[in-house]
């Protein structure tokens, strides 16, 4: 009579668990790596709604503190007004009398800006804890220059245009620039 006996072996078990074990360190260490691309999509959102209400408020603003804010009547620099200069490229930024962004009146006043965390939004809606924890670690940076040709390259001199430059960096480390032209008119 012949005896069957099933069963595995004890190489076979050792073997089998180290296929295993190998198994679930390779799944273990793709999943990980992969969950630093699922906050992306969200990080990205926040910053392009972050650069893009920041680059409305710029646009809404005047040309310059020597234009007119009445309607546009009367430009900074132009010829057949006999309006006061443009502000130099060299005194670009905020004026003496505005310490915050809600005494901002016109576009350059917003060069240099740099904000991180509660300063982003304190602003807008001062007591909104939730939003505030949404945008902690974000952080942005303003920059307008004059651009005549629009080429995209500080001109150093007056011109009829200011490109604003927005970079908003995430918390991922990630930076998303945002940039729009201001004409003189």
């Amino acid at each position: 009579m012949r005896c069957l006996v099933k069963g595995f072996t004890l190489i076979e078990m050792v073997i089998g668990i180290l296929v295993i074990s190998i198994t679930m360190v390779y799944f273990t260490t793709m999943l990980n790596n992969s969950t630093k691309f699922v906050a992306d999509p969200w990080h990205q959102i926040r910053a392009a709604e972050l650069g893009s209400a920041l680059l409305n408020e710029i646009i809404s603003k005047s040309f310059d503190e020597n234009s007119d804010r009445s309607g546009g009547a009367i430009r900074c620099s132009s010829v057949d007004t006999g309006a006061v200069n443009c502000t130099t490229p060299a005194n670009l930024g905020a004026d003496t009398n505005e310490d915050s962004r809600d005494d901002y009146d016109d576009v350059d006043d917003y060069h240099n800006l740099n904000s991180t965390g509660n300063d982003i939004i304190e602003l807008s809606l001062p007591n909104n804890n939730n939003l505030a924890n949404n945008y902690a670690q974000y952080q942005l940076s303003v920059s307008v220059f004059y651009d005549a040709n629009l080429d995209g390259v500080n001109d150093n001199a007056i011109g009829t245009h200011k490109l604003i430059q927005i970079t908003v960096t995430d918390p991922a480390g990630n930076q998303n620039a945002f940039s729009a032209y201001r004409s003189n008119y």
